[in-house]
């Protein structure tokens, strides 16, 4: 809706239009407000939809967050109950087997291996070893890994005679 003497491409806001018709008699300006009531109730419509879409986005993006929090939870609890297991199984392995005097097969179990699977298990962490791979440029899928620094070869000029 325009007034007279506006430009027909730009829009006025509901309080603009309500000024511009208050400088003219009463009854123009109750014909104003019943023209201006059903855009207004537009606009709070809408502007109603957006409000109420983005509290139903953040209600998701909140929902995602806690179900990937129970997520990590989980995970982290069943690790912790599985590390425990296998510990107190090799712990209880470790005393059958020197209770037969096995104390070699003992010391095995009871030693660098459980300390590898409360390292992996329950800790999470991946210790690199000789039969792992380091990340570098070997890993990378089609390249050859670095060849061994040449050995120094004495000569028969360097070796003094005894």
């Amino acid at each position: 809706m325009t007034t007279p003497g506006r430009d027909a491409s730009r829009e006025l806001s509901g309080l603009e239009l309500a000024r511009e018709w208050a400088k003219l008699p009463p009854e123009h300006l109750k014909a104003a407000l019943a023209a201006l009531e059903p855009e207004l109730k537009r606009t709070h419509a809408r502007k109603m939809k957006e409000l109420d879409m983005q509290q139903r986005e953040r209600e998701a993006a909140h929902e995602a967050e806690e179900r990937q929090a129970e997520r990590s939870y989980r995970l982290y609890m069943g690790g912790l109950v599985a590390g425990f297991a296998l510990c107190a199984g090799m712990l209880c392995g470790s005393v059958i087997e020197a209770l037969h005097k096995q104390e070699m097969l003992a010391g095995i179990l009871a030693g660098p291996t459980m300390i590898g699977v409360v390292a992996l298990f329950v800790l999470r962490q991946r210790q690199s070893g000789r039969g792992q791979q380091r990340p570098g440029r070997a890993s990378i899928p089609g390249q050859q890994p670095p060849s061994a620094p040449p050995v120094l070869v004495p000569t028969p000029e360097a070796v003094e005679p005894a």
